[in-house]
């Protein structure tokens, strides 16, 4: 449903339809809150957090307005839905949809996923480069495209998938193959991507047609990845967003394998006694911690 339409609007607010209304039900609901950072900005400011979240929240920025929707329903009860919503994402929705806690009950519960290894792999050259993806996958002679592990390589960003799939063809040793539209080995997708080479390349990774995806966050969501038996991740990120991708490698519920690649930063917290205990993180602060933290993944992203 588009929620921006002005046909929408009238069957919502139609007297008929809310009388009708008994339960409104909103799924990943973290979206609200990623798209409210952009609804809460503007001019360039709203550009640039626009650009940093367009490939993790593939749905419309009209989630960051779901507010007055829904605080016309009637006084029918809400029921919000996500795997990954940390307490400043709770507290922004809260806001967004102005709840307040005396009207609000908390469902929460561990999510460690035992059937998923979580790799944590130091990366040894630059993130631009990306090569040290070369060390993940070898020669094309040794291991035939149809015995690779299907696998999702998630990039922060949209050209950084180029640059992942050239560095695939010179771990594989087939210069100039990633390029090619129908390719038996790896493929593309992001939020630019064409809407049916969307679908081509998620119904030819299904029919094993080839056993890679170099993305962003806007593959996904909302979809069945049974097939996945790995992902990789490459590039700073979000923690939310990183535990949705290494979910994707389970969706069966059989044993997966995560491998994050993670750098130090430059002026950053690179070490555990950099971080004040009971401080507020920003967003490099958590990525900084994820990459140095002495605790078991499993539990940090539960």
């Amino acid at each position: 449903i588009y929620l921006n339409s002005k046909l929408w609007d009238q069957v919502y607010f139609c007297t008929n339809f809310q009388n009708r209304l008994a339960l409104i039900v909103v799924d990943e609901a973290h979206i609200i809150y990623q798209w409210g950072l952009v609804e809460s900005v503007g001019g360039k400011n709203k550009l640039a957090t626009l650009g940093y979240v367009d490939d993790m929240g593939i749905f419309r920025p009209s989630y960051g307005k779901l507010g007055a929707r829904l605080l016309t329903r009637n006084d029918k009860p809400i029921l919000l839905m996500s795997a990954t919503c940390r307490p400043e994402a709770v507290a922004g929705i809260k806001k967004s949809l102005k709840l307040e806690d005396h009207n609000l009950e908390m469902v929460k519960g561990e999510l460690t996923r035992p059937e998923i290894r979580i790799i944590r792999v130091p990366m040894k050259h630059s993130m631009a480069s990306c090569a040290d993806i070369l060390e993940m996958f070898t020669s094309k002679n040794l291991v035939p495209n149809s015995n690779v592990v299907p696998t999702l390589i998630y990039s922060a960003t949209r050209n950084r998938t180029l640059q992942v799939m050239k560095a695939l063809d010179l771990a594989r040793g087939t210069r100039g193959d990633s390029i090619r539209p129908k390719s038996t080995f790896v493929r593309r997708f992001h939020s630019c991507t064409g809407e049916k080479d969307k679908l081509a390349v998620v119904k030819d990774f299904a029919d094993h047609k080839f056993p890679v995806i170099s993305c962003t966050m806007a593959l996904g969501m909302g979809q069945n990845w049974s097939r996945v038996r790995s992902v990789i991740q490459v590039g700073r990120s979000d923690p939310s967003a990183i535990c949705q991708m290494i979910g994707r490698c389970r969706s069966d519920g059989r044993p997966g394998l995560a491998i994050m690649f993670v750098e130090t930063r430059r002026g950053g917290k690179n070490s555990v006694n950099d971080f004040v205990p009971g401080a507020r993180q920003t967003h490099q602060d958590r990525m900084d911690a994820l990459a140095v933290t002495p605790v078991c993944l499993r539990i940090a992203f539960a």
